[in-house]
């Protein structure tokens, strides 16, 4: 078992594990009283490809604004800056991490997996008149990063992990706590924390499995436990939990029932090919 505890090991590995430097350039700019929507736009239109990205995203089904936006000062004023900084994240992120070649981690279904639980998450939000869904999305774009953290500082534990896992009668949580001290939820955790993300989406990431231990963010953690409970069904599994039962406490806690949850289904099918194509396959390509 590591010696580091998640923070610790993430904290020696910053530069490793440091946010696109766009994302922290946006963020700077947002700190900073003396910056503008303005200064924000202008610095995301420097970047062709990127504003191309985010055009063709606010532009798409997944928003359905009912005119065009053409500039990135217009997404600005339609989505608030702090939404399109969500947005650039999300569109960068997605190239930002690589495990070690010797770890078996297919980069392709995590983040088809985790696209869909954010897609997912932002239709039930969205149904539920929720006004946080675009940050549900990232959450449950987010769920699953702390695999990707442990593929890539401790490569050798995943391998031993995935052996472990080959065995069905061992729960994954208690192998990954048994080899690495942590769960994938602790280890992501640790990872928005060194972001300082704060507590609305660390929380919900934390407790996807066992959303009834959140003690802030109960009903998100619920969606985002729903939300992959639908990824897990409509994408390719990237590890053993992704059998996970959908508890009915969650349902309690959001509202919804088992004939809202085949709805959402429907809709995460209507929206999912063009949001992977914009949010994965151009980006990966």
């Amino acid at each position: 078992m590591p010696s580091n505890i998640p923070s610790e090991l993430i904290g020696n590995n910053l530069k490793l594990l440091s946010l696109p430097a766009v994302v922290e350039k946006i963020n700077s700019l947002l700190e900073d009283p003396n910056s503008s929507t303005a200064d924000i736009a202008h610095y995301i239109s420097l970047d062709p490809v990127l504003t191309a990205r985010l055009l063709k995203l606010v532009n798409s089904p997944f928003y359905n604004f009912p005119s065009e936006i053409d500039t990135i000062s217009m997404a600005v004023t339609i989505l608030g800056t702090r939404q399109l900084r969500d947005l650039v994240f999300v569109t960068t992120v997605v190239n930002q991490f690589a495990p070690h070649e010797d770890v078996k981690f297919d980069l392709e279904t995590f983040w088809c997996h985790s696209i869909t639980a954010g897609l997912a998450a932002r239709v039930i939000a969205l149904d539920q008149k929720n006004l946080n869904s675009e940050r549900l999305f990232i959450c449950g774009l987010l769920h699953d990063i702390g695999k990707m953290i442990m593929a890539l500082l401790l490569p050798q534990e995943v391998i031993t992990l995935n052996k472990a896992n080959q065995n069905k009668e061992i729960n994954i949580y208690d192998a990954e706590s048994q080899i690495f001290g942590f769960n994938h939820g602790e280890w992501a955790m640790a990872l928005l924390e060194s972001w300082h993300f704060p507590v609305s989406i660390s929380e919900p990431v934390h407790y996807h499995h066992n959303p009834e231990d959140s003690t802030e963010f109960k009903v998100d953690s619920a969606i985002v436990h729903v939300a992959n409970v639908i990824a897990n069904n409509i994408q390719a599994p990237i590890s053993k939990d992704d059998d996970t039962l959908l508890k009915q406490t969650a349902l309690d806690t959001i509202g919804i029932t088992q004939a809202d949850v085949e709805g959402y289904y429907e809709q995460v099918y209507e929206l999912l090919d063009d949001v992977l194509q914009m949010l994965y396959y151009d980006m990966a390509a």
